[in-house]
């Protein structure tokens, strides 16, 4: 009798262990990062209540400098796009679409609403998907280096600059803390192929594109001064803030506070790197000696600025952008 065909099983996908062993290890940072903002966060909560009695009482006039630092800053990122675009680009609109990013880059963790909202305009005006993420990874190279260039020319050009940099007094569990979120960090580097793949990837990208600048070296000189100049247009924001409620702090200093405070709020998991930032320079500047209320109440004045009111005025600017086909 003839055998009757027997039917294969379906066969079954498993999951990869080196995504699951990657997942695993980003959940393991992720908590780091938490336990980090706690360790600093809560022993200030005591103070919450002190700290708003300062903002409340913030002087108006750095106040509103502060504000006017903020939005400044919009203006010098759309410069910087608009030097940097391998396709001609209008700025008036440009700039629309810098206010509306503040709005995505504030519901999305480690800048990536910025970089999608820019990436999705530059679509629109005409780039192709390699020359999009080329303009948009060589803004975040110049943000990078520019970044670096001013902490250098602050500390080798501005007068007893080194003076004005305290030591800092770091307790050992700090240190042990920040020290094991590191490690955490390299592992997960280590383990995460998928990214190392898309970020080499990413990197020749924009090298190859960086070589078209040579025809016009003055555009990237000026897209790196505007990058320079935002950066510095937020630093000082952050200065006013402290000002505002009576600390005192140098501009050195409160760069190097500015900097660890960005920098953890790049890597944490969260809306616009909200409470990250706000560890990262809380403990800043009780690291430089600031009294801890008014430490809270200077980050409190910034963020209610750099973070609240640009997410309200981008919402609006969204909108406008959307209803314009740029986004």
């Amino acid at each position: 009798m003839p055998q009757r065909p027997t039917s294969n099983p379906r066969p079954t996908t498993a999951r990869p262990a080196s995504g699951r062993r990657t997942r695993g290890y980003k959940q393991f940072i992720y908590l780091a990062i938490c336990v980090i903002a706690l360790y600093v966060v809560l022993p200030q909560l005591s103070l919450f209540h002190h700290s708003l009695g300062l903002v409340r009482e913030a002087q108006p006039r750095y106040v509103v400098l502060a504000l006017g630092c903020n939005l400044l800053s919009y203006l010098l990122a759309a410069l910087t796009y608009y030097c940097l675009a391998i396709k001609p680009l209008r700025y008036r609109s440009t700039l629309l679409v810098q206010v509306a990013s503040m709005f995505t880059n504030r519901l999305l963790p480690a800048g990536l609403g910025g970089m999608g909202a820019n990436f999705v305009y530059l679509r629109r005006q005409r780039h192709s998907s390699v020359q999009a993420l080329s303009v948009v990874g060589l803004n975040n190279v110049l943000g990078f280096v520019g970044h670096g260039l001013l902490i250098g020319g602050l500390l080798l050009f501005v007068a007893d600059a080194r003076r004005q940099v305290p030591a800092l007094h770091i307790s050992a569990g700090t240190l042990a803390v920040a020290g094991g979120l590191l490690v955490c960090l390299l592992l997960g580097a280590l383990v995460a192929t998928s990214l190392r793949r898309k970020l080499i990837s990413g990197v020749i990208n924009i090298l190859q594109n960086l070589l078209d600048y040579r025809q016009r070296p003055g555009r990237l000189l000026a897209a790196l001064g505007s990058s320079m100049s935002l950066t510095l247009t937020n630093l000082v924001c952050l200065w006013l803030s402290l000002l505002a409620v009576g600390g005192q702090l140098g501009l050195v200093p409160v760069l190097l506070v500015f900097t660890f405070g960005v920098a953890l709020g790049a890597i944490a998991p969260t809306p616009g790197g909200i409470g990250g930032v706000e560890a990262g320079l809380v403990a800043g500047f009780i690291a430089y000696q600031v009294p801890a209320n008014q430490a809270l109440a200077a980050v409190l004045v910034f963020r209610l600025i750099n973070y609240w009111f640009s997410l309200i005025l981008g919402a609006a600017g969204f909108v406008a952008a959307q209803r314009r086909g740029y986004l």
